[in-house]
């Protein structure tokens, strides 16, 4: 075992030892937790497993094989960063209903609120 392969491993185990009590905390919604947790376990696979590291970064034609722990950390980081932008357009939509609806709930209570004066 390499310098190299140790440093990938104790950062697989740091990373993971990070999002865990998030998780348990509840600080991550599981949702949110399962790209996470999915990607910090790959990397720690990849960083015990020297010849699937080796394989992999043959297959997308990566001469240093730890180059290719930091495309998986790009590729998740990617992958979250979307699901983000998914779950907060989402929301962004959602709070301008909720705003439409409670501008008109206020026009009504105004408007009640006049009648019911008028038949004072």
């Amino acid at each position: 075992m390499d310098k190299v392969q140790m440093v990938a491993i104790v950062g697989s185990l740091c990373y993971l030892g990070l999002i865990f009590p998030l998780v348990f905390k509840r600080r991550i919604h599981e949702e949110y937790a399962i790209l996470w947790l999915f990607f910090g376990g790959v990397l720690l696979v990849f960083s015990l497993w020297r010849d699937g590291l080796e394989y992999l970064a043959a297959l997308v034609g990566v001469h240093y094989p730890p180059v290719a722990l930091l495309l998986i950390l790009i590729g998740a980081l990617l992958l979250i960063l979307v699901q983000f932008s998914v779950v907060i357009s989402r929301l962004s939509k959602r709070i301008i209903e909720l705003t439409q609806e409670i501008g008109l709930v206020k026009y009504e209570i105004e408007r009640l609120q006049k009648e019911k004066e008028k038949k004072k």
